[in-house]
């Protein structure tokens, strides 16, 4: 961990709580209502260590009310973490995939291999966000993979 400048990090805290106190004017103006417990701070550890700062950032709030401090947060289904890392998010949707997949042989275990695999396609193969994933480890997507190809071979029938 380096050095900081004295007041670097009290001036970052002081210029993040002043950009809070800006969407609150903001919000009050346009007659929105910024709900404090869907509203949480996150920091993001840079990934070398000279540019670290402070680990000890107060607590900010807004509208009268304290932000949490989280380590992850599901932002438009996508899952966000601090260290900028994304298999948390790959093993979520392998989850997703396996529920999806389940629900499927359960209620169409009846049908053809053609209609099932269309099915699959169209109910399984919904993920999105795997565009977004760029920082994740090997051993996420080589399971990610597997989960891909395993309901294909066993539930399906292919």
């Amino acid at each position: 961990m380096s050095i900081c400048w004295p007041g670097s990090a009290q001036s970052i805290e002081r210029a993040l709580q002043a950009l809070i106190k800006l969407l609150e004017l903001w919000c009050s103006k346009l007659d929105i209502i910024c709900n404090s417990k869907k509203t949480v701070c996150m920091i993001f550890k840079p990934k070398s260590e000279d540019k670290y700062i402070t680990d000890d950032f107060p607590c900010f709030d807004i509208n009268g009310c304290k932000l949490n401090f989280v380590s992850q947060f599901r932002y438009l289904g996508h899952m966000l973490s601090n260290n900028l890392n994304d298999d948390d998010d790959i093993r979520r949707e392998i989850k997703n995939l396996f529920v999806r997949t389940n629900t499927l042989i359960s209620r169409f275990h009846r049908c053809s291999v053609n209609v099932k695999l269309t099915l699959f396609k169209s109910f399984c193969l919904c993920v999105y966000d795997t565009a977004l994933w760029k920082y994740f480890s090997a051993t996420a997507y080589s399971k990610f993979k597997s989960a891909y190809n395993r309901p294909k071979c066993r539930g399906l029938g292919l």
